[in-house]
C-alpha cells in the first residue's frame, strides 16, 4: 500500500471496520493516552524541544488574565513555576505570555511569532522592522504556509523576503500555498500540509544555545542498515465476505478489458484481500485471485444478509445429514474457471489468503544424498541438494512415488524412496531437535522456482511485508485533524509533536521516552533518506534538535505540527531533517511467527514479569467465531497469524506487546467485545481445533 493510500486510508479505518474494530481503536486510542512517561527529561544541552511531561503547560497568567490556563487532564500533576516551560529543565526561555493552544493565530498577524520563512532557504528567520512596517501597513501579508507575499499586478503571488522586506522575483507555488488553497491530490484525497513549526518550538531555538547542525550530525553515530529481506511464503488473513451483485469475471489486472482468471455467478462468494481505494477489490474465491470492481460486490450490511441467508441453509442442510456444522462454504457457489496460478499475473499480487498456510510439521531423512527437483520426474531442474541425514518436511503426498517437501527455503519434490518417514523418524527429531539437522542447500531462489507454489501451505507462516509499520500509519493517520498542544500527550485531547509519536508507538508496546530530544537518541540513527514508514525523522536548527515527525514513505510524514495546523499529513523538510531513528524491531516477527500454539519457542531467558492466570478461549476467522468481524484483519491491522495472533483487553496487555503462555511465545493484536480484564482469546486457523480446545486457565509473562 502506498504511503498516500495508507493516509488515506486511516484515516486509519480502510483495512478493517465493524464494532470489532471500532471498540479496539476507541479502547486503544484511549489506553495509549493514558500510557504516558512520568520520566524527567534529560538534562541535554544542545537539543531541546518541548516539554517534558512533568513540565507545566500553563504559565503565570498575564495581568489582565484572571485565571490560568487549565493543563491537559491526561497529563500528570506538574508544579506551577511562573516560566513558560521548555522541554529541557536546563533551559529556561524568557517568560512569555500563556496562549491558550485551542486559538489559532492571526496568519495575518505575525507579532505572536515574529517569523516567517526566507524565500532561499525556505528556513524559519526573525520578521525585520521593515517587513513588519510592510505588514502593518497592508502592503504586504503572512501566508499560512509562512511565507510572506505579495500580490502582483499580474495576478501572481510573490514571495518577499522577511529580512528586507523586498518582494522577489520568486512565485507562491503549489507545493507552498496555504492550508485553504493547497490542491489536493486527486489520488488519494490526502490533504498535504507544507511544515510550519509551532510558535514553542521556536521561542526554545531561541533559548537555547546555539551551534550548527552539521556540528550535531558529526557528534552521532549513523548507522547504514541492510535492506529488508521479502519473504515468499503465503499467510493466511480473515475472512472479509463479499458476494456478486450478477454473474462476473475476477479480472487478471484492475481494467474491464483484462482477461478472466474465474466466474463467479451471482451471490457467488468471494474474499476481499484488499481495498485498492480506486474502485477495485483483489479477492480470492476459490482457486481464482484478482481485481474485481468494488460497485460490482455486496459488501457490510448487505453482505452479512447474505451471509445469514447461507448460514441458516447450511445449518439445516448439516443438521438434516447429522453433521455439525462448519461454516457456509458448503454451500455458497464460489469462482469457476480459475486460471492456473503461473498462468495468472494477479495470482501472486498479494501473499495473503483465507486458506490455511500453516501445517503440522511431518519430518523426513534423507536416506541417501539426493536432489530436490522442479518437477515429478527424474532429471528436472535440481532446487535443492540433501546429503544423507538431512532434514525435510513433508507439505503434502504428490502422488506416484513423489513427496513435495520443504528443506529450508529449498521447496520442491523428492522420491519418497529417497527419504525415511514414519512415526520413528518422528521421535527421533523431536528427541534430538530439529536444530540438530542439516537442511538442504538451495540452488535456487524462491522466485525462479516453478515449483515454490505447488500448495500454499507451509510449516510456517509468511512474514507480511511492513505490516506492523502499515498498522502503525493507519493507527496515526486515525487523529489527523486533533488539536496541537505544547506539552501534551493525549491523541484526542491534543498532543505536540513529540508526546504524539510517544503514543502512537506506546500503543504498539514500545516505551519511548516523552521528549524529542531524548527521542532522537533512541532505537539506531539512520540518514533521512534510508527511513521506512514508520520510522522517526527529527528536525534541527542551530544544532538544536526542535521537532520529530513519523515518515509515512513517499516523502509524506504523519506529525503534530503546530497550534495552527494540529495533527496533520505533510511532507519532510529537508532543510531541517538531520537524522532518523529506527525502533521499529523488524525481526521480531520471525520467532513469533513460526510453529503451532502448543511448539514451545521461549527460551528461559525470555520470561519477564508475571501478569498472574488468565483465562484462555480460541477462535478462527469465520463467521461463526467472528460474525460481523470476520473482515478481514485484527484489531491493529494485522494478519491474523495461528501461532501469533491473540485477542486481549488493550488495558491489561497493550497492542503489540509479546507475551508467553505455555512456552509459547504470542503477540498482543487484537481484541473482542467478551475480552476484558485477565483473559485471552488465542486465533488458531481451524473452527473444529477451536471448539476442542475449549477454555482453560494458563500463567501469563513479558517477553523481556
Amino acid at each position: 500500500m502506498s504511503a498516500a493510500a495508507i493516509l488515506a486510508a486511516g484515516l486509519l479505518v480502510s483495512e478493517f471496520t465493524g464494532a470489532r474494530a471500532d471498540e479496539a481503536l476507541e479502547t486503544a486510542a484511549e489506553d495509549a493516552a493514558a500510557a504516558v512517561s512520568e520520566e524527567p527529561a534529560a538534562e541535554e544541552p544542545e537539543v531541546t524541544e518541548d516539554p517534558a511531561q512533568e513540565e507545566p503547560a500553563p504559565e503565570e497568567p498575564a495581568p489582565e488574565e484572571p485565571e490560568v490556563t487549565e493543563p491537559d487532564p491526561t497529563e500528570a500533576p506538574t508544579p506551577e513555576p511562573t516560566e513558560a516551560p521548555t522541554e529541557d529543565p536546563a533551559q529556561t526561555p524568557t517568560e512569555t505570555p500563556a496562549e491558550d493552544p485551542a486559538q489559532p493565530v492571526d496568519p495575518a498577524d505575525p507579532a505572536p511569532h515574529g517569523y516567517a520563512l526566507s524565500p532561499s532557504t525556505g528556513e524559519s528567520v526573525p520578521v525585520s522592522d521593515a517587513a513588519q512596517a510592510l505588514i502593518d501597513s497592508g502592503s504586504i501579508s503572512l501566508d499560512k504556509s509562512g511565507y510572506l507575499v505579495s500580490q502582483g499586478k499580474d495576478g501572481k503571488t510573490y514571495l518577499v523576503d522577511p529580512t528586507t522586506g523586498e518582494v522577489t522575483d520568486k512565485i507562491l507555488s503549489a507545493d507552498e500555498q496555504s492550508v485553504d488553497e493547497k490542491k489536493e491530490d486527486k489520488s488519494s484525497d490526502v490533504e498535504v500540509v507544507a511544515y510550519q513549526p509551532s510558535q514553542k518550538e521556536l521561542e526554545n531555538i531561541d533559548s537555547s544555545p546555539k551551534s550548527t547542525n552539521a556540528k550535531l550530525i558529526a557528534n552521532q553515530t549513523i548507522v547504514k542498515l541492510p535492506a529488508s529481506v521479502s519473504d515468499f511464503r503465503f499467510w493466511t488473513v480473515s475472512r472479509n465476505y463479499a458476494f456478486a451483485k450478477s454473474s462476473m469475471s475476477i479480472l487478471e489486472e484492475k481494467k474491464d478489458s483484462a482477461a478472466g482468471v474465474g466466474k463467479l455467478a451471482k451471490n457467488g462468494l468471494m474474499y476481499v484481500l484488499k481495498d485498492e481505494e480506486d474502485g477495485w477489490l483483489y479477492v480470492e474465491s476459490g482457486d481464482a485471485r484478482g481485481f474485481v470492481r468494488a460497485d460490482a460486490v455486496l459488501q457490510g450490511d448487505a453482505a452479512e444478509t447474505e451471509i445469514l441467508h447461507y448460514r441458516d441453509k447450511a445449518m439445516l442442510e448439516a443438521a438434516l445429514a447429522g453433521k455439525t456444522y462448519s461454516g457456509i462454504e458448503a454451500v455458497v457457489p464460489t469462482a469457476t474457471d480459475a486460471a492456473a496460478p503461473e498462468e495468472n499475473d494477479a495470482y501472486f499480487y498479494l501473499r495473503a489468503t483465507v486458506q490455511n498456510t500453516v501445517i503440522d510439521k511431518v519430518y523426513a531423512i534423507s536416506a541417501s544424498d539426493c536432489n530436490i527437483r522442479e518437477e515429478q520426474k527424474d532429471g528436472a531442474r535440481t532446487i535443492g541438494t540433501m546429503k544423507k541425514g538431512n532434514l525435510c518436511y513433508v507439505i503434502k503426498d504428490a502422488g506416484n512415488g513423489w513427496l513435495f517437501v520443504e528443506s529450508g527455503d529449498a521447496r520442491g519434490f523428492v522420491k519418497s524412496s529417497e527419504v525415511n518417514t514414519g512415526s520413528g523418524v518422528q521421535n527421533a527429531v523431536a528427541q534430538a531437535g530439529e536444530d540438530s539437522y542439516d537442511l538442504a542447500e538451495e540452488k535456487v531462489k524462491p522466485a525462479d522456482n516453478a515449483a515454490c507454489y505447488y500448495t500454499l501451505t507451509s510449516i510456517q507462516a509468511g512474514v507480511p511485508d511492513g505490516t506492523i509499520r502499515n498498522s502503525m500509519l493507519e493507527y496515526a493517520a486515525g487523529f489527523v485533524g486533533n488539536p496541537y498542544v505544547w506539552g501534551g500527550t493525549s491523541l484526542t485531547d491534543g498532543a505536540d509533536c513529540s508526546g504524539f509519536v510517544q503514543q502512537i508507538y506506546a500503543a504498539y508496546g514500545y516505551d519511548i521516552p516523552r521528549t524529542s530530544a531524548e527521542q532522537s537518541q533512541c532505537g539506531t540513527k539512520i540518514a533521512v533518506e534510508d527511513a521506512e514508514p514508520g520510522d522517526l525523522i527529527f528536525y534541527a536548527k542551530d544544532g538544536v534538535i526542535f521537532h520529530v515527525v513519523m515518515y509515512a514513505g513517499d516523502g509524506l510524514t504523519i506529525e503534530a505540527m503546530s497550534e495552527d495546523y494540529g495533527i496533520v499529513q505533510s511532507t519532510v523538510n529537508e532543510a531541517s531533517a538531520v537524522w532518523a531513528c529506527r525502533i521499529i524491531d523488524d525481526t521480531e516477527s520471525e520467532l513469533t511467527l513460526t510453529g503451532g500454539i502448543d511448539e514451545v519457542n521461549a527460551t528461559e531467558d525470555m520470561y519477564g514479569e508475571d501478569l498472574g492466570e488468565f483465562t484462555l478461549t480460541y477462535y478462527c476467522n469465520c463467521e461463526i467465531c467472528c460474525g460481523q468481524w470476520a473482515n478481514g484483519a485484527t484489531a491493529t491491522g494485522t494478519p491474523v497469524v495461528e501461532g501469533k495472533t491473540i485477542a486481549v483487553d488493550p488495558s491489561v496487555i497493550p497492542y503489540g506487546t509479546q507475551v508467553i503462555i505455555g512456552g509459547h511465545v504470542f503477540t498482543a493484536e487484537d481484541c473482542g467485545s467478551g475480552i476484558d480484564g485477565n483473559r485471552i482469546d488465542i486465533y488458531v486457523n481451524d473452527h473444529n481445533y477451536a471448539n476442542q480446545l475449549g477454555e482453560n486457565t494458563a500463567e501469563v509473562y513479558l517477553v523481556k
